[in-house]
């Protein structure tokens, strides 16, 4: 009965240590992503959280590489500016910071040689560092493992992004979010493949309201180089039976004191 008591005391204390350590106010939020458009799997999260904090997001890639046939454009320079253009709307819709273009090609060299890659990937590095020490982040999200998708670019901005946050202790330490899917949600894309994480290693799920999906109902419709209206309608009619209306994130362990061993 002692030790029951002692735990849940212990519990409480715990519980009112981390409220009260919680930032109060704004809060800045990054999200950092490969694509122009890659945003969308978690836009309603970003519409929520730009109510009353600092949102920004983070594209990687130009997407010079993103041809599709309806959109009719075959030059590179033309679709690096209609893919920024369709970020800017993107953020307007959701009401967040205008995006912050990084500029790199996707593939970060590899379509070229493994040593224009290595240089993308230094130089990835360090504007992560610059971007991160210019926002100062409460809270980071972006890739885990899985790459949602399984993307190449999509693991390895999660990959570098965590590194990044791992190379040094930094002055306001930021929380580190996996964003992921529930097998049960990816299934509702079957097409896409989606790869998913086990719901029980998900431990922040984060609920919106309608109104904020319906902002990024929005944001979706601004990318007509990627999507044709029927595949956008088609995209918003499946997240319109989920009325659940929740996302799921994974933090990732950062620990506050050393051990002897594992």
């Amino acid at each position: 009965m002692l030790k029951r008591i002692a735990y849940l005391l212990l519990s409480l204390l715990l519980v009112v240590f981390m409220v009260g350590s919680r930032p109060q106010g704004p809060r800045n939020i990054v999200a950092i992503f490969a694509h122009a458009d890659d945003e969308t799997g978690i836009a309603p999260v970003l519409a929520k959280y730009a109510e009353n904090n600092n949102v920004y997001l983070v594209i990687a890639t130009d997407g010079r590489y993103g041809f599709t046939e309806h959109a009719g454009i075959e030059d590179e320079e033309v679709l690096i500016a209609v893919r920024a253009e369709e970020a800017q709307c993107s953020s307007e819709k959701l009401g967040i910071n205008p995006p912050i273009l990084l500029g790199f090609h996707d593939g970060l060299g590899l379509r070229d040689d493994i040593g224009a890659y290595f240089s993308q990937v230094y130089e990835l590095r360090e504007q992560l560092q610059t971007v991160l020490a210019t926002t100062e982040p409460d809270v980071i999200i972006t890739y885990g493992p899985d790459g949602e998708t399984g993307h190449p670019d999509h693991r390895l901005i999660g990959a570098v992004t965590t590194e990044v946050l791992l190379r040094q202790v930094w002055p306001k330490t930021p929380e580190l979010y996996y964003f992921s899917w529930s097998k049960e949600q990816a299934a509702r894309f079957e097409s896409l493949n989606l790869h998913y994480v086990d719901q029980t290693h998900l431990d922040t799920v984060i609920e919106f309201s309608p109104e904020q999906e319906a902002k990024a109902f929005e944001a979706i419709r601004c990318y007509t180089s990627q999507f044709t209206p029927t595949e956008m309608d088609e995209w918003i009619a499946i997240e319109n039976q989920d009325t659940t209306n929740h996302l799921s994130f994974r933090r990732m362990a950062q620990r506050l004191w050393r051990r002897r061993d594992f």
